[in-house]
């Protein structure tokens, strides 16, 4: 089942050297070019420090198995060693085909929602039922969300990916009518973790 990696890294240094940005990309590249799916940095606007990397894979298993492991994976990290630190990775029930995580939005918005696994089907449903209106507030950037798959513990995790021009328009989002219904997940939340970022080239 193809799936979409998602993992936070902290680099050390406030702005990464010229040699460091290279290897992030060479490292990029090498997983886009292994996994035939694009590779992509988000910078995050909260802590500049901190950056996402978003990936498709055939599977887990490809992923943690065969990339993970290679001669080539092992390289770039060994690049990156003293540079930048890894702080989770895991992979969401989302196909990179057909992902519609908004790339153009100016401001991307990840949000962490934690379920309890009793709550997961109403979690869904009361999800299902306000998430339109989420895309009409966020129009014409888009959304994208899957469970995550490899757990830590009992609890289930939804993240959300969703596009904004600017990060005060979520807040503003969060204070208006068209809230209220998404608002409802609340209810069922054990507790939620909301960063923004921006798409990171480094070139």
């Amino acid at each position: 089942m193809p799936v979409t990696e998602i993992a936070l890294l902290r680099l050390r240094a406030e702005e990464p050297s010229p040699i460091t940005k290279t290897n992030l990309i060479q490292a990029q590249h090498a997983q886009s070019e292994f996994s035939k799916y694009p590779a992509r940095f988000f910078r995050q606007i909260e802590d500049p420090q901190c950056f996402y990397i978003t990936g498709g894979w055939e599977s887990v298993a490809v992923h943690t198995g065969d990339w993970i492991t290679s001669e080539t994976n092992l390289a770039n990290l060994g690049r990156l060693k003293d540079d930048v630190d890894v702080e989770w990775m895991f992979h969401l029930e989302m196909d990179p085909a057909t992902s519609t995580i908004p790339l153009d939005a100016p401001v991307i918005a990840i949000s962490r929602y934690f379920v309890a696994a009793s709550n997961k089907d109403e979690y869904e449903a009361i999800f299902k039922k306000g998430i339109p209106h989420l895309g009409a507030y966020t129009a014409p950037f888009s959304y994208a969300g899957g469970w995550r798959i490899d757990k830590e513990g009992e609890d289930e995790e939804y993240v959300l990916f969703s596009g904004w021009n600017k990060v005060e328009d979520h807040f503003g989002f969060a204070e208006s009518d068209a809230f209220k219904e998404f608002g409802e997940v609340r209810k069922v939340l054990k507790g939620a973790e909301i960063k923004h970022v921006r798409v990171e080239k480094w070139e």
